[in-house]
């Protein structure tokens, strides 16, 4: 299975533990990768917005617990700076920051678990 979420939790992991492999992808590589299918556990509307925009894909909200099992992979949308406390993005500034390279797309397998 493939999930889209905005982020990576060790309780996704099984509870016996896991051997992860964890890529960087480009947006267009992202894109491939959904081609295929996914399911989202994007939990926030407008996060899933600001992702249909930037895949050019229809990434549904789906505020759920997913738990990760072998052969399963996790692209995870991160942003790669630390924003201030109870600050809020507009769709404009998400984009500014993945052009910026402050943002960014991971591939997480599950090996083994």
């Amino acid at each position: 299975m493939i999930y889209l979420s905005n982020a990576l939790s060790i309780s996704m992991l099984p509870p016996q533990g896991a051997t992860v492999r964890v890529s960087p992808l480009t947006v267009e590589e992202t894109r491939a990768l959904l081609a295929e299918g996914f399911e989202s556990a994007v939990g926030h509307e407008s996060t899933a917005a600001i992702l249909s925009i930037l895949l050019g894909v229809e990434v549904p909200p789906r505020r759920v617990a997913i738990k990760l099992g072998a052969g399963d992979t996790l692209i995870v949308f991160q942003l790669l700076t630390r924003l201030p406390e109870g600050a809020v993005l507009s769709s404009e500034e998400v984009l500014s920051l993945v052009q910026e390279g402050k943002a960014a797309f991971y591939k997480v397998e599950i090996l083994e678990g």
